[in-house]
């Protein structure tokens, strides 16, 4: 019986990979690294010390200690926070949905952002939050959903997990979990590995409303 909902949060909650992608871009090539939007949106889902070391092996290139700490900080000085948005019809869904199952959020990003989209725009809404900050196995390992469903303590036949990255795909199924995809960022055939794959947000609010258990008839 389904008993929770997991969800990632850029490309699914919030419409904000563009924004995170272009602030990578910009604190890479103040290291002399030159990389694209959908270099950061195949990599989304990562936490920051796996992305950074996925862009410099790119790049051939090998990162001291101290771009572990600079280049995230200046990622978030260059992010434009203000323009990050929910996707419509999103929170009224998370609304509904929280009536009826736990919810929990599973994101790569680190503490310090995390913190701000929950304050901003979900307080309240999730039972469960589990940051990039928190672990230090990252998406693609299964490591962030099984934190999350030891913190809910319920099995994994209990919850479902709605991403839009493949790596987070691939932590999702490696924790052993039914996971649907929302093809957000990346074309369709870029997240086949997910359970099911919904092509826009339109058809993601249609199959969450659908979990909601529908209202016993009186007699």
């Amino acid at each position: 019986m389904l008993k929770a909902i997991i969800f990632d949060v850029d490309g699914v909650l919030v419409d904000s990979m563009l924004f995170q992608a272009d602030a990578w871009v910009e604190a890479f090539k103040e290291v002399g690294i030159t990389i694209t939007r959908k270099d950061i949106y195949e990599l989304e889902g990562s936490n920051d010390t796996r992305l950074i070391k996925a862009v410099f092996e790119k790049a051939g290139k090998e990162p001291e200690p101290e771009h572990f700490e600079q280049l995230p900080e200046r990622k978030r000085e260059f992010l434009e926070f203000d323009r990050i948005k929910p996707f419509e019809g999103i929170p009224e869904c998370l609304n509904e949905l929280k009536q009826h199952f736990k919810l929990a959020m599973v994101s790569g990003s680190n503490r310090i952002t995390v913190g701000k989209v929950v304050d901003k725009f979900f307080s309240g809404y999730f039972d469960v939050v589990v940051n990039g900050s928190d672990l230090e196995r990252g998406k693609p390992d299964p490591d962030p959903y099984l934190k999350a469903l030891e913190m809910l303590n319920l099995t994994k036949n209990e919850c479902i997990v709605i991403e839009n990255a493949p790596l987070g795909i691939t932590a999702a199924k490696r924790a052993g979990l039914y996971c649907v995809a929302v093809a957000s960022m990346l074309e369709p055939e870029a997240v086949q590995h997910a359970d099911l794959v919904l092509e826009e947000h339109a058809a993601l609010l249609d199959y969450l409303k659908n979990l909601i258990p529908a209202e016993p008839h009186a007699e």
